[in-house]
């Protein structure tokens, strides 16, 4: 007997009046004990699955057919009442976005102490307060948080993101489920704390006995996390294998295509990028500079942090400059400050030859640099179509209003969508639609430099292949230089002419893709290319070693 087995569960949403299946006969089943992984791009419907087992499905689903067995019993012919008794007591769910999973007015303690007070009235458990926050330190000690009472004390936003997704994980272990499904646990984290996190859960699947369902989209995830793999597409499981035979042979063409979609980190198929126009000036330069925040006090002295330090750093015209660190080190400041957003507190920053103090008084000069942000479903102005959008910097940038319309429609072909998208909104967009009309908006001032904040870390590994594509032939179309931020280094291997790692607001290594990859100096950079999750053994052996004691004094810990 399966602990769950879903048999052709058909799943319907209901819209201004129209019906859409987002499940069709979708089967997939675990055993006690295993860890299984359904994997597929966003709104496949592998959400839609994991809501359907809890029933949390939103008011407009529906579930037309199909049987969710749970210890071979159909908890479709349930009550209600009796389903909402299994969640949280014999099935929990880590959620993706550990920040947007906690009520930020409550401190973490009362987020504990809740979860298993209402659990114990369920069941008929009768426990002290005392009996219950010493079953949370125990729970707390579990997931690697030896300090529970400053915990307890915090509120979310004092916490780090791997401290708030190791709370969440004590929350979903709180009541010893039989199983914990895991809804892209690190896709919000450094990939260094993402590493930190799937071993926890790893471990604990081994020590408290859990079956594990893993929903991602990254394929290097599911070799570490996984024992049998479910490929979902557009609703429909499309293959489902075990681990080894998925990666070693995949049937279905549709998993051939996310295999190829992933960036290889050694061996074949590395693309290692030359610099671009090594012998040209230099379009940004910047030298000795370093940043500094006050944080001022009333009634106490005024805190400075330094954020960067003494950088020196030069991109190339035509280049893509790749910058990476984990969350914290100073790489959105560097951007900032190559932006005009900030001023440095020390040193200078040079753009196309001329001081950026110089260029930040003149509107035209301003236009010469552009960004992408990381995630474009809030980076896009929801009430605004795709036209108004693209009218904003053109304005900017002085075009007569008469030509709106050309120019958009120039823009939007540039970026690869028809122009009839022009009266769309954000939310009637995918992902890599959004993404793109991000890079058209960059693109109407006509800029030199273009800077890409994690441009790709909040879409799929085909969408990010596609988007990747479209930058790198503007960039050959247009003559345009990327500074490339992301904590996705097997990406950078492959897209950048040169990186530079930065840790705690210093440049600890620059180089040749080559040159870092292969034979990084700084202990830091070994110890980032050691959490990169891959897709075989052979890349797995390629990695650098890195000891525990290079760990703790590298890496920023998310249990500090």
């Amino acid at each position: 007997m399966a602990l769950l087995d879903i048999r052709k569960l058909n799943v319907a949403f209901t819209s201004y009046g129209q019906r859409t299946h987002v499940l069709r006969n979708v089967s997939l089943r675990i055993e006690e004990g295993q860890r299984v992984a359904l994997i597929g791009e966003t709104g496949s419907g592998k959400s839609v699955t994991s809501k359907a087992v809890l029933n949390t499905l939103p008011g407009n689903a529906r579930v037309e057919s199909g049987e969710i067995l749970w210890r071979g019993q159909d908890v479709m012919r349930w009550p209600d009442s009796a389903r909402e008794a299994l969640k949280g007591i014999e099935m929990s769910v880590v959620m993706q976005d550990p920040l947007a999973s906690f009520n930020p007015v409550f401190t973490i303690g009362r987020h504990l102490e809740d979860v298993l007070y209402w659990a114990d009235r369920r069941g008929g458990i009768r426990r002290s307060r005392a009996q219950r926050r010493a079953h949370i330190h125990d729970v707390l000690r579990k997931v690697q948080l030896a300090d529970g009472e400053r915990v307890m004390r915090s509120y979310p936003a004092q916490l780090s993101g791997g401290m708030r997704q190791r709370v969440l994980i004590a929350l979903a272990l709180m009541n010893k489920p039989a199983l914990l499904i895991a809804d892209e646990p690190g896709t919000a984290l450094d990939v260094t704390t993402q590493d930190e996190i799937l071993k926890l859960i790893n471990a604990l699947v081994v020590e408290e006995g859990l079956s594990l369902l893993m929903i991602t989209h990254n394929l290097g995830v599911v070799r570490m996390m996984a024992d049998d793999v479910y490929v979902m597409r557009k609703g429909v499981i499309v293959e489902h294998a075990p681990l080894v035979e998925l990666f070693r042979n995949p049937r279905t063409d549709y998993a051939r295509e996310l295999i190829a979609a992933i960036p290889p980190l050694y061996g074949e198929g590395v693309k290692d990028q030359r610099p671009a126009d090594a012998d040209g000036a230099a379009l940004v330069q910047m030298k000795g500079v370093s940043k500094t925040f006050t944080e001022r006090h009333l009634f106490s002295p005024n805190r400075v942090t330094t954020a960067v330090r003494d950088i020196d750093l030069e991109i190339n015209r035509g280049e893509i400059f790749g910058l990476a660190g984990e969350s914290g080190s100073g790489k959105t400041t560097v951007a900032r400050m190559v932006m005009g957003i900030m001023r440095p507190s020390a040193g200078r920053v040079i753009l196309d030859g001329k001081p950026l103090d110089e260029l930040l008084d003149g509107r035209a000069d301003r236009r010469l640099a552009q960004i992408v942000y990381q995630n474009p479903g809030t980076s896009l102005n929801p009430k605004r179509t795709v036209g108004q959008t693209l009218e904003v910097p053109l304005r900017f940038a002085g075009l007569p209003a008469g030509e709106n319309a050309v120019r958009i429609a120039a823009l939007l072909e540039r970026v690869g969508m028809p122009p009839l998208f022009s009266s769309r909104y954000p939310h009637e967009l995918s992902g890599g639609q959004k993404q793109r009309v991000a890079i058209a908006r960059a693109l109407a001032a006509d800029p030199r430099l273009i800077v890409l904040d994690e441009p790709t870390s909040a879409l799929d590994v085909s969408v990010q292949k596609q988007v990747i594509a479209l930058l790198e032939d503007l960039r050959a179309e247009m003559g345009l230089t990327y500074l490339f931020i992301s904590h996705d280094l097997s990406l950078m291997r492959n897209v950048c002419s040169r990186i530079a790692i930065m840790l705690r607001g210093e440049l600890v290594e620059q180089g040749t893709p080559a040159e870092v990859f292969s034979d990084p100096k700084h202990p830091y950079t070994r110890a980032l290319i050691a959490a990169i999750p891959v897709i075989s053994d052979a890349e797995e052996a390629a990695k650098p070693q890195v000891t525990d004691e290079e760990k703790a004094r590298f890496l920023v810990s998310s249990a500090a």
